[in-house]
């Protein structure tokens, strides 16, 4: 996807919180401002994976009640790499793209989720009394987030069918008129298209 493509997807997103619409979906994702590097690596790994191949939109700066707040772009030098720090040996690659709206600046983070399943680490794992759990795979339901189960792992590891993208360069039509029906309409005797 391009920036062109993500800016339009990001804009018809903060179009319709501007017009009090539904705006999060299974593919959306909108956040004020920065969240904390655990909860947010757990939040995009949940959301990557439910995706299942398909890229995921988070708009930092958009608030789903009060619309456009802003945010500093420039925090995302240093909350990614301390997001990405969370993941267990891959996290979903990302492309940021900052957009001016109504004089402020969104942040559009848009991930590729074509790699899942994405793991992440457990903060306290190793602490006295932490349990023994040392990773996990989120999986996203609705908004919230919760541990992926059997049958969620299954449909996110099955091999998904895509179709394959197809160009006509050329194509030819040929007819040939047997006569008229009685309402003066043609008949034909062959049709033939050749690609």
């Amino acid at each position: 996807m391009n920036s062109r493509q993500i800016e339009s997807w990001a804009l018809r997103v903060i179009d319709c919180v501007k017009n009090g619409q539904p705006n999060e979906d299974f593919l959306v994702e909108l956040k004020r401002d920065w969240i904390e590097k655990e909860k947010a690596a757990r939040r995009i790994a949940g959301h990557a994976n439910a995706a299942r191949g398909e890229n995921i939109l988070w708009l930092i700066g958009v608030d789903e009640k009060q619309g456009v707040i802003g945010v500093n772009a420039t925090d995302l030098a240093t909350w990614y790499p301390a997001v990405e720090s969370c993941f267990n040996e891959l996290a979903p690659r990302m492309i940021p793209l900052n957009i001016p709206v109504d004089g402020k600046t969104v942040v559009a983070l848009l991930f590729e989720t074509d790699r899942a399943p994405f793991v992440v680490k457990n903060p306290v794992y190793g602490s006295k009394g932490a349990g023994a759990v040392e990773l996990e795979v989120p999986w996203r339901e609705n908004t919230s987030v919760r541990s992926a189960r059997r049958s969620d792992l299954i449909r996110l590891l099955a091999p998904l069918e895509r179709l394959p993208d197809v160009e006509i360069i050329d194509c030819d039509f040929t007819a040939t008129i047997k006569g008229e029906d009685s309402f003066g309409n043609c008949t034909f005797d062959a049709l033939e298209l050749s690609i």
